[in-house]
């Protein structure tokens, strides 16, 4: 009984703004595009060998999953999306140049973190661990 992937679903106000987002300014890898009931889109978090995927679903209103918080831009920390690279240095000069971020930030446990949110108002994080001494 194992568990072999993880997908997170992130219902979008604007699917265009957060697709672009993703795909621009985090570079996921789009694997999947669908408008049928909803517009939405499937992203590999990672390289092919991973198996971390984030879906951005855009559900209209009459769709029998909407809600109004769909709608709303909230920044909300009760969850955060968090990715993990090798070059946190890189990632800021990509990131200052694109988006508002703010770091990296040196964290007590021995990390550096990036802190932006996206479109919706989503926490993001790039972190990278330091290395051990």
């Amino acid at each position: 009984m194992n568990l072999l992937s993880l997908k997170t679903v992130i219902r979008t106000k604007d699917y265009d703004a957060s697709k672009k987002f993703y795909c621009q300014i985090l570079n996921l890898d789009l694997v999947e595009e669908y408008n049928s009931e909803n517009r939405g889109c499937i992203l590999r978090v990672g390289d092919k060998d991973t198996n971390a995927f984030l879906e951005i679903s855009e559900i209209p209103k009459g769709h029998y999953y909407y809600h109004t918080s769909f709608d709303e831009y909230v920044e909300n920390d009760k969850i955060d999306i968090q990715i993990k690279t090798n070059d946190i240095d890189q990632w800021a000069e990509h990131l200052n140049e694109k988006w508002e971020v703010k770091g990296p930030i040196d964290r007590p446990w021995g990390a550096q973190y990036l802190y932006l949110r996206d479109p919706d108002g989503l926490q993001i994080i790039i972190y990278q661990e330091k290395p051990k001494p």
